[in-house]
């Protein structure tokens, strides 16, 4: 069901499963947001499909989002992060094989060290 819960194994030393439940619909992208976490420290997935003008051509444009909320040492304020995967797709080219290779690249290169360094800094 497109509106089901969504569950997502998180980067713990030992993952914890976050669940992400429907909240509402906003600029026809869907939001989603893990219930068990209190008011002050969200945790939302967002997942939106649009069109886009890429150097003139119409594309399909795909948005996943992670939005994270972390207490700082100081235990009053709130901290925010986030992660975004975005994919602008000419549908005349689209094909399995085109998605599986965008997964991939995605999927092989944004291992822990990667993304490590790569929040650090990191062009390599």
């Amino acid at each position: 069901m497109a509106l089901a819960d969504i569950t997502i194994a998180n980067g713990a030393e030992t993952p914890v499963n976050q669940v992400f439940s429907y909240v509402t619909t906003q600029n026809g992208k869907v939001i989603r947001s893990n219930l068990t976490r209190t008011p002050d420290l969200p945790m939302t997935l967002t997942i939106g499909h649009t069109k886009a003008k890429v150097r003139g051509v119409q594309v399909d444009s795909h948005l996943w989002r992670v939005d994270n909320s972390v207490m700082d040492a100081d235990g009053v304020t709130t901290r925010y992060a986030n992660i975004r995967v975005m994919v602008d797709c000419d549908p005349a080219i689209y094909t399995d094989g085109l998605a599986d290779d965008l997964a991939a690249f995605v999927r092989n290169y944004f291992t822990s060290a990667n993304t490590r360094l790569w929040m650090k800094g990191s062009v390599g």
